[in-house]
Parts: C-alpha cells; structure tokens; sequence
C-alpha cells in the first residue's frame, strides 16, 4: 500500500472536479467592474471634495477587489481556459497596474513555490538580527517602519510596484526581460490611458475642479487605499506569532510552507465577499488551482484535518497590534520571532516539532 505524504493529503483533500465557471467569473468580474468605474465617476464628479474622497476611498478597494480577479487568472483557476485566465488577469490588472508576466514570476513561481523560505519568498521576509544589525541606518529605520503600524502604507509601493510589478529589473526577472517586455508594455500604455480617462472625465463632470483635485481623489487616494490593502493583506496572510519562516531547504516542506506558515484571517462576509472568501488563504496555498468562490469550503476542509495546526484568526486592532508588536525579525536558528534587540517575543519553533 502507497505511503501518502502530509503535502499530497493537503492537496488533495481541497482538490475536486473542476470547479472553475465562466459564467460565474464573468458575472463577478462585470459587477466588480462596474462598481470600479462607478466610484471612479463619483470620485471626480461635481461633488463636494469630502463626498470626491469617499468615492476615491471606494474606488481604491474595488481596485483591490479586481486584483483578486486578476490573481485568481494569473493562477489560470478564475475560469476554464488558459486564453481567458490570461486576459482577465491583464485586464483586471489594468486599474492596480500590475504586469501579469511580472506577477505570475514573483508570486506564483517563487512565492507559492517556496512560501515563507527566506532568499525564495521575498513576500514580508523577516531580517535576522545579524542582517538587521549590518544594515545601513537608513535601511534599519525603513525596517522598523515596515514592522510598525503603519508599515503597509509604503511596503507594497517601495518593495514590489514598481520594481517587481512595471519593469522587469529586479533580480528574478532581469535575466527573461524579454518575455516580460510586452506585458510591461501593456501595462504602462493602460496606465497611461487610464491617467488621461480620469483627467478628460473629471475634465467632463466638474470643469471648475482643478486637475490636481482631479487626479487627487481619481488616482493617487485610490491607489494609496488600493496599495495599503495590499500591503496590509499580504503582512497579515503570513506574519503571526505562531507561523515560522525558514532559512533553508532542509527545514522547509510543502506543508510547513503552506499549512503550517499561512494563516487565515477572518472577516465579517458582509463587508466584501470576495475580500473575505480571498482571506480563506491556507486553502488557496494548499490548491492553487481553486477559484476563490471556492475556498472558503476548501479552508473547512483543512481545519476538519489539521485542527489547530490551521492558523486562523478573527481580524481586529488588537489582534494586528499582537502581531506587530511581536513580529520584529526572525531568529532562524532558535525558530522564533523577536524584538529589534534580539529578544524572543514568540513561542520557539523547535524544527522537530513542526511535524511532517
């Protein structure tokens, strides 16, 4: 009798007949949409500026809903279909302008690959205290920005728009620049059609409005709400003080990679369906080819399985602030999270326990 391992038990206990619909993701992706470019409207209309930066603020989360769609597509899981994953992950990529190629690179081949490997998974990576202590001044201040509160208001900007998302200059993707490049392309043509929609349109909707009142609430607040989500959603799905990094390829596994180092945050349905089924993260590790309608079954079935070895936890400020205040830099050698002096702020987690 063939010995099954925990990674294909993981697997398989999310794994059905195909479970992908156009049907459905065209409707999710028509409604989301539309409520994109409906807030985009308002937040340049003929309104008062507090009711303009409501609609911004609006506008930046269902940037950030469409991202979902777009992940999902860069997975190939959002509908059956490589021709149409692909082109809804472009086009749904357009308003948080992400290149798809550059996407599918950083996050699926190297983040899900090795999730929570540190010099692989460049997603929230913690420093040890021996990088942190050779770090410049200015790169240990930016570390403790990042580790602070507010850190996912600028980490997504500073460490993986740009440089990872636009161009393909940083290290994983120089050497296949060229594959990248017309996806690069892409992505900064619609950009820039994008910047001249929104002026023309708040042009068209409140001529006394200045442009830089336009593109104030039309742009720069949505993609600030939009990169903060980001940001915030990525720190949270796999920084706890109960879930490891590992330091090399001895230590790591798929399950402790997946399973055991990525949690699932809990919110109220209600407030954004989509948002919170994507939250349903440790199935979405465990079976990358599951759309995201699909996962929060999935994540039941995991926690029937592995109990408490499935992290998951109800969001609030006091949780968040446990979190940060906790998860400073990772001692990979004692297997625990500390404080910026190096000392331990976390449960240890002794290799030989982690199990499978």
């Amino acid at each position: 009798m063939a010995v099954v391992s925990s990674d294909e038990r993981a697997a398989e206990s999310t794994r059905r007949v195909d479970p992908r619909s156009l049907g459905r993701g065209l409707h999710l992706f028509a409604v989301h949409a539309a409520l994109y470019i409906a807030t985009l409207v308002g937040a340049v209309a003929n309104f008062a500026l507090p009711v303009n930066v409501l609609f911004g603020a609006a506008n930046g989360v269902f940037i950030a809903l469409l991202f979902i769609i777009g992940h999902d597509a860069g997975h190939g899981s959002y509908v059956p279909g490589g021709r149409w994953n692909r082109w809804f992950a472009r086009v749904a990529f357009i308003p948080c302008v992400h290149a798809a190629s550059l996407w599918r690179r950083t996050h699926n081949e190297m983040h899900h690959k090795r999730t929570n490997l540190k010099g692989v998974d460049h997603v929230w990576a913690p420093m040890s205290k021996a990088e942190y202590d050779a770090a410049s001044p200015a790169r240990r201040w930016l570390e403790r920005v990042y580790r602070g509160p507010f850190g996912p208001f600028i980490y997504y900007y500073w460490t993986f728009w740009l440089y990872r998302m636009v161009l393909p200059v940083a290290p994983e993707t120089q050497m296949q620049w060229k594959k990248h490049l017309p996806d690069s392309i892409f992505v900064i043509c619609t950009f820039a059609l994008t910047l001249v929609t929104i002026g023309l349109a708040g042009h068209a909707l409140a001529p006394q409005h200045s442009l830089w009142r336009i593109y104030l609430t039309g742009w720069l607040i949505p993609f600030a709400i939009w990169n903060y989500i980001m940001g915030a959603s990525i720190y949270l799905n796999h920084t706890h003080p109960a879930i490891p990094w590992f330091s090399d390829e001895q230590t790591w596994s798929f399950h402790r990679g997946n399973v055991l180092s990525t949690v699932h945050v809990k919110i109220p349905r209600f407030i954004a369906p989509l948002y919170s089924d994507a939250l349903a993260h440790t199935a979405h590790h465990t079976d990358m080819s599951l759309p995201v309608y699909e996962l929060p079954t999935a994540q039941a079935k995991l926690k029937s399985m592995y109990g408490r070895g499935v992290q998951e936890y109800t969001l609030s400020l006091t949780e968040y602030r446990k979190i940060y205040t906790a998860c400073k830099l990772f001692d990979f050698d004692r297997m625990c999270w500390t404080d910026f002096e190096g000392r331990p702020t976390a449960s240890t987690w002794a290799t030989k326990s982690l199990g499978h």
